[in-house]
């Protein structure tokens, strides 16, 4: 590992001891959650599948505001998934390549209550997106990153296929919302 890839590491590392765990009620804190914020695995601007599947969670959670976050030079995601994104600016880089603090404030201004990352590998862009989210529930693979980056992790069965991890995960959120709003259904009835 690269010394600035060490120190970047270490970065989250102490942005992480400063996380405070928070409690959540599952299902129920996703069925009340207003606004998510989503961030993808490196490189995915070219995945048009991935991309596809991530539009989905417009029709899983409706009536959420649904924001991703992706690394500088990836804003063509929007224009594919009508998605809100948000991305740092290309040259506002601090001296070991994050993203300067203006960005991050964005993200935690956006006050979300729930956190997605489809991230396969540890990625610190993600992690440091994740943190300064504020979310109480923090969703990511298990052996990624977790907690407390993600208090909340998802196995997938599929670990060589990525497609295929993906597909489970935006599966398991629909299940996982789907049976949220079920008891209110028996409830009008």
């Amino acid at each position: 590992m690269k010394f600035r890839e060490k120190l970047q590491h270490y970065y989250v590392q102490l942005k992480a001891r400063q996380l405070r765990m928070t409690a959540y009620e599952f299902p129920s804190s996703i069925r009340g959650s207003k606004r998510i914020v989503v961030t993808l695995p490196f490189g995915i601007q070219t995945n048009s599948i991935l991309l596809r599947m991530v539009s989905e969670l417009s029709v899983i959670f409706p009536s959420s505001d649904l924001m991703v976050a992706v690394p500088s030079g990836c804003t063509e995601i929007a224009r594919k998934t009508g998605i809100h994104t948000i991305s740092p600016d290309l040259y506002a880089a601090n001296m070991i390549g994050l993203p300067k603090g203006e960005f991050f404030k964005k993200i935690t201004d956006f006050d979300a209550s729930v956190f997605i990352d489809f991230e396969t590998k540890k990625n610190v862009f993600n992690a440091l997106v994740a943190i300064n989210s504020n979310a109480a529930l923090r969703i990511g693979l298990v052996g990624v990153w977790g907690p407390p980056i993600h208090n909340f992790e998802i196995r997938s069965s599929f670990q060589h296929d990525e497609l295929k991890v993906y597909r489970s995960m935006i599966d398991m959120l629909g299940s996982i919302q789907l049976t949220s709003v079920m008891p209110d259904i028996r409830e009008t009835t």
